[in-house]
């Protein structure tokens, strides 16, 4: 039990632990590019590389591998990044190290375009497309736009839990008044960890689509709460019941939006009714209001709950 205490403590370590550069040469480079004599890894002129050699099979290899982000700021070691120490990676991202992560809306755009290539083509079963006898009924216009704009879905959805992020995790312990761009990048990430978690959970289909469904669905919650965890600098339950009002509203907020983008989903008899205008435009307004009612009150609670965080310490 020691050991295995150790070995953790050392494993939490290892994930504040930020990425570190190591100078490969201490020696004065020539830049073959722009002539520049210089120190470092990189010329500070055109920022080429000081151990730049002649064009190899080293350098197809890497040209071809920077075509689907192989390469430099590696694809791969920016997942496994983001399924080992999730808050932090985004907390560094976020703070101004760049560099060490993959561009994340790019990143977004070429897991879900991956993951979209292996599982229609190769694992049809999984979201039972296989045989295209599907009767999805009033989903079937929604749910064909979903399957055939994945990227431009999932970019979508992470922006309905940007503003109830802001409201609710500004007086955080870390990243204090983050502010809304910084939430998106954010929710982007949590987006590529949710994509990815999926695809790795696919094997969970050979037990049944359902086993499949909640074994995912709460791998992404469970990540979820971690990354908010670490990145805010919450305890647990602080982090878990503030999360809880960013669920609902961004989830209402989709619901609502699908509902007026789509109104196949919904058999509502109202609209072509003259007389009923009124009341069918007074409805909307209230679904619209009400998230916008259980995000202040979160805020005020989240106030009161500051302010007594504040007195203890």
């Amino acid at each position: 039990m020691g050991q295995l205490k150790e070995k953790y403590q050392r494993f939490k370590h290892w994930q504040k632990r930020p990425y570190e550069y190591h100078l490969k040469s201490d020696e004065v480079q020539h830049c073959k590019n722009c002539g520049n004599d210089f120190t470092g890894n990189f010329c500070p002129i055109c920022s080429q590389r000081a151990d730049t050699s002649r064009i190899c099979w080293r350098s197809v290899h890497q040209g071809v591998m920077d075509i689907w982000g192989l390469g430099t700021r590696s694809l791969l070691y920016s997942i496994w990044q983001l399924l080992l120490r999730p808050g932090h990676v985004i907390s560094d991202y976020i703070d101004g190290k760049r560099q060490v992560s993959f561009p994340p809306v790019k990143m977004l755009f070429i897991v879900t375009l991956i993951y979209s290539f292996v599982i229609y083509w190769f694992l049809p079963d999984v979201v039972h497309l296989s045989s295209g006898e599907e009767n999805l009924g009033e989903f079937n216009e929604f749910y064909l736009w979903y399957k055939s704009h994945l990227s431009w879905a999932m970019l979508i959805i992470a922006t309905f839990a940007i503003i109830p992020t802001w409201v609710m995790f500004r007086y955080s312990p870390r990243h204090t008044r983050h502010t809304i761009p910084e939430g998106f990048f954010l929710q982007v990430f949590m987006q590529v960890i949710g994509i990815v978690l999926t695809f790795l959970l696919t094997p969970f289909d050979y037990f049944g689509p359902d086993i499949l469904s909640f074994s995912s669905n709460f791998a992404v919650m469970a990540y979820y709460v971690i990354v908010y965890k670490h990145f805010f600098g919450y305890s647990l339950w602080g982090t878990l019941w503030r999360q809880g009002f960013v669920l609902f509203c961004g989830l209402f907020t989709l619901f609502i939006v699908a509902l007026i983008a789509f109104p196949e989903l919904y058999n509502n008899k109202l609209v072509n009714t003259p007389s009923n205008n009124i009341s069918y435009i007074l409805g909307w307004i209230a679904l619209l209001l009400w998230p916008l009612m259980v995000l202040g009150f979160g805020h005020v609670i989240n106030k009161i709950a500051t302010r007594i965080r504040a007195r203890r310490q």
